[in-house]
């Protein structure tokens, strides 16, 4: 059974919310919930200058009948995984769905379902009104602990389409610089191929605007 990885960063994959973490020549493709992803991206972000930062990640191995393929789900925090694992038992929350609703802290998450905070809850992507009674009858009274833990306390859901286009000029810098180009070249061509496009459909679409710009 996995419980922890610790290794380099490998591959970003914020749309599909996935995490490759490299140990020991074998990588992991692991699904990070949607809230921990700037605190991913901090830790990318500070090693820039390294080619492989490094991430360790508390680990829930999921597999089920029905679903025999395993999946990696990561944490940060210890405590996160505890929660998230009683988020899952909660009808129609399989992994991934619960991992793109947690777009708030742990700590904020439990404090509503505490509270009966519907209206957080229903804030949540995926997550309508009846999910919403279905986790507050689930789990009220059984999520108090998490609800004191010390995490982001982000209260807010985050805006994962930002993050993501974020991430995605950052691979386009690091694709212009493998060509052998300058940081200010590539921060500049990045820039104003988003300029014209602020929301490319994806790397290759961006690069491909890039290229076409040197051209002209």
């Amino acid at each position: 059974m996995i419980t922890h990885l610790s290794g380099t960063i490998a591959h970003l994959d914020i749309a599909d919310l996935t995490v490759e973490i490299e140990v020991a020549g074998v990588r992991y493709q692991v699904l990070v919930p949607a809230v921990l992803w700037p605190e991913i991206q901090a830790i990318v972000d500070e090693d820039e200058d390294d080619n492989e930062p490094s991430l360790g990640l508390h680990i829930i191995y999921h597999a089920t009948t029905n679903a025999p393929i395993p999946i990696l789900i990561g944490f940060i925090r210890r405590g996160e995984r505890v929660f998230f694992r009683k988020l899952m038992s909660v009808e129609g929350l399989g992994p991934t769905k619960a991992a793109r609703a947690l777009t708030i802290s742990v700590s904020s998450m439990a404090r509503a379902i505490e509270q009966e905070n519907r209206d957080i809850l229903i804030s949540l992507p995926g997550i309508g009104r009846r999910a919403a009674d279905k986790i507050i009858a689930s789990l009220k009274g059984k999520v108090l602990t998490e609800a004191l833990m010390q995490d982001s306390d982000q209260g807010q859901p985050i805006d994962l389409t930002s993050l993501e286009q974020q991430r995605l000029a950052k691979d386009a810098e690091a694709a212009v610089l493998s060509l052998g180009y300058s940081s200010s070249e590539a921060k500049q061509w990045v820039e104003n191929a988003l300029i014209e496009d602020p929301t490319p459909e994806s790397l290759e679409s961006l690069m491909l605007k890039i290229l076409r710009s040197r051209d002209n």
